[in-house]
C-alpha cells in the first residue's frame, strides 16, 4: 500500500519522515517531511508543592512544573484540588501559572492540596500537602 502507521511514538514530538521505493535495492529518498504527534496528558505530577495560610480563610500554593520530558505537550493550566480533611469536601480550582490563592475557606481547618498539570488532558496528581488556615 501507499500508506503506513507508525506506532509507539512519543507524544508531542516532531519526527522527520522520509520514504524510498524499494525493489531489489533501495531507491532515492524523498524530501523530509516533519510530522508532530498529538499532545497527551502529562505523565508526571507537578513537583515541589508548597503552601501556607495567607489569612484566616485563605491559602497560598505554589509549585514547579513536571519534568520537561513528561510534559507531553504544552501545559495550558493546572488543576488544584483542595479537600477539607475533617469533612472530605473537595473543591476544584484552576491556575494558568505556577501559583494560586484559594479563598473563602474555613478558619482553623486543615486542607489537603494536590495539583495536576493539563495539556489536552489532565495529568498525574501530585502528592498531597496539608495546610491549616
Amino acid at each position: 500500500g501507499l500508506q503506513t502507521t507508525i506506532n509507539r511514538l512519543h507524544p508531542y514530538y516532531t519526527y522527520e519522515c522520509r520514504v524510498a521505493a524499494y525493489t531489489t535495492r533501495e531507491g532515492v529518498l524523498s524530501r523530509p517531511v516533519n510530522i508532530t504527534t498529538n499532545q497527551d496528558a502529562p505523565s508526571a505530577a507537578p513537583e515541589n508543592i508548597r503552601g501556607h495560610a495567607s489569612g484566616s480563610t485563605s491559602i497560598y500554593l505554589y509549585w514547579s512544573p513536571p519534568p520537561l520530558q513528561h510534559h507531553n505537550g504544552i501545559i495550558s493550566r493546572y488543576y488544584i484540588y483542595v479537600t477539607e480533611v475533617i469533612t472530605g469536601t473537595e473543591t476544584e480550582h484552576t491556575s494558568t501559572g505556577l501559583q494560586t490563592t484559594i479563598n473563602r475557606l474555613h478558619p482553623y481547618y486543615t486542607y489537603e492540596c494536590r495539583v495536576a498539570a493539563y495539556t489536552t488532558r489532565e495529568g498525574v496528581l501530585s502528592q498531597p500537602i496539608n495546610i491549616t488556615t
